[in-house]
């Protein structure tokens, strides 16, 4: 999570927990992949928001909706009425590969292409992308080895 390995606990009560030792997941076994799954989307679903409202505004253009999926061929989309489709798996990924994503994304706005205009979008609003999809192409594929 956010590019960290945490162990999953057994938890009490009845919601998902963070813990200095990890996620702790209450019920039974066989529910602990779909409890975590719902969290994980939850917190997908806040970070990513919160980048795309950032660079949005950096942009000076809005977007529509955020939607979430579990895509192996592409990280994030962008449609030309302002949707946004990511990898609810990014938040596994570090923080800052998240939020180059999420810029990547808001530059589409403006540019609907991977032209060198479109990079210079992605440079003002955001900054150096290259370290972020350098780790994105290194370890991207183990984000899809964890199944719930």
């Amino acid at each position: 999570v956010e590019g960290r390995i945490l162990p999953v606990v057994p938890g009490g009560g009845r919601s998902v927990g963070w813990t200095a030792d990890g996620i702790a997941v209450p019920g039974p076994a066989e529910t602990v992949g779909r409890k975590l799954l719902v969290q994980l989307k939850g917190l997908a679903r806040d970070r990513l928001a919160a980048a795309c409202d950032e660079y949005a505004d950096r942009l000076g253009r809005p977007f529509d909706r955020i939607t979430l999926r579990d895509t192996r061929s592409r990280w994030g989309s962008c449609t030309s009425d302002g949707g946004l489709m990511f990898s609810w798996r990014l938040i596994m990924s570090p923080p800052e590969v998240l939020r180059y994503v999420a810029a990547h994304e808001i530059a589409h706005l403006e540019e609907m292409n991977h032209s060198p205009a479109f990079w210079q979008v992605v440079q003002r609003i955001h900054g150096d992308h290259r370290p972020y999809r350098n780790w994105l192409r290194e370890h991207g594929a183990d984000l899809h080895r964890y199944r719930f």
